[in-house]
C-alpha cells in the first residue's frame, strides 16, 4: 500500500471537510445575526407604535462587572459619633439614635445639606447617597453606595433621618454593610437598551412614557449567610409616565429578567 497517497487523500478529505464545515458555521451565524437585527427593529418599531422613547446616547460597548458580597454590620453605642444622644440597638444590626438636642440641618432641605449631616454626623455617614425626602413626614431615606454604586432598597444598608418642623434633626435609624468582597470573576452586562427591552416584553412599560435614564447599581442577589449577602448588578430604569409621574423599574443586568423589590413591611425578613 502506498501510505505516502494514502495520507495525502486524507489531508484532502479532511480539509474539504473543514471548509464545508466552516462555510456552514458561517452560514448559520450570519443567520442569526440577520434575525437579531430583524428581532431588534421589530422592538423598535413596537415601542414606537406605542410612543415609547428612550435616550438616543444609551451606552452599547460595556465593563464587566463582578458580584460582590458584604456582611451586616453589628452595630453598637459606639458607632454614633455624636455625644448628646439616647441609643438603642435592636436585633444587633439596627441602630436607633436619638439626639437629645436636635441639631441644625442647613438652611434649605435638600440633597447637599442632608448628605453633608450623615457625613459629619453618623457613623460612615459618607457611604450614604440620599434616595427620597418624604416632605410630608420630615423624613429622609438614603442608601448605602457598593464600589460607587447605590445598593437598591436594602433594609440592612440604608439610613433613615427624620428632623422637626424648624429643620432641625432629632433621630435616625442606621443599617450598615461592611467587610466587601468583590467576586474574582467579573460578568458580562446585559445592554441598558436591552433591560428596557425586557421591561416592554414583560409588558412592564406604559404606552405613552419615557426612559429618562439607565444607572447600574447593586441590589441584593441571595443571603450567603445569616449576615452575608451577595450583590447583584442591577439597573435601575427611570421612566416618565403619560400623567407626569414617575416610576423605578429595576432589572437584573447579568441574567436579565425584572426585579420586584419587597414591600417595607416585608423588608425586615431580608
Amino acid at each position: 500500500m502506498d501510505w505516502s497517497r494514502t495520507k495525502s487523500i486524507f489531508i484532502i478529505v479532511f480539509s474539504i471537510l473543514n471548509i464545508f464545515l466552516y462555510s456552514l458555521y458561517l452560514e448559520r451565524y450570519t443567520e442569526a445575526e440577520n434575525f437579531s437585527i430583524l428581532a431588534e427593529q421589530a422592538v423598535d418599531e413596537r415601542l414606537e407604535g406605542d410612543n415609547i422613547t428612550y435616550p438616543a446616547d444609551l451606552p452599547s460597548e460595556l465593563e464587566d462587572e463582578p458580584y460582590i458580597s458584604g456582611t451586616r454590620k453589628m452595630l453598637t453605642t459606639e458607632d454614633v459619633p455624636v455625644e448628646d444622644t439616647r441609643v438603642a440597638v435592636e436585633d444587633k444590626y439596627l441602630l436607633n439614635v436619638a439626639f437629645n438636642e436636635p441639631i441644625r440641618l442647613g438652611d434649605e432641605t435638600n440633597k447637599e445639606s442632608l448628605e453633608a449631616f450623615l457625613a459629619s454626623n453618623i457613623h460612615e455617614g459618607d457611604e450614604y447617597v440620599l434616595w427620597d425626602i418624604v416632605e410630608e413626614e420630615n423624613k429622609a431615606i438614603f442608601f448605602q453606595e457598593i464600589n460607587d454604586k447605590t445598593l437598591y432598597h436594602s433594609d440592612s444598608g440604608r439610613v433613615t433621618l427624620l428632623w422637626n418642623d424648624e429643620g432641625e434633626a432629632v433621630r435616625y435609624e442606621q443599617t450598615l454593610f461592611t467587610d466587601l468582597v468583590e467576586n474574582a470573576q467579573s460578568k458580562d452586562l446585559i445592554s441598558p437598551k436591552r433591560a428596557i427591552e425586557t421591561l416592554y416584553s414583560k409588558r412592564v412599560l406604559q404606552q405613552n412614557s419615557k426612559v429618562t435614564s439607565v444607572n447600574l447599581g447593586y441590589s441584593v442577589y441571595v443571603a450567603v449567610s445569616d449576615d452575608t449577602r451577595m450583590f447583584l448588578p442591577t439597573w435601575r430604569i427611570i421612566v416618565e409616565l403619560e400623567d407626569g409621574s414617575t416610576a423605578d423599574y429595576f432589572v437584573n443586568a447579568i441574567k436579565d429578567g425584572v426585579i420586584e423589590f419587597k414591600k417595607p413591611e416585608e423588608e425586615g425578613s431580608e
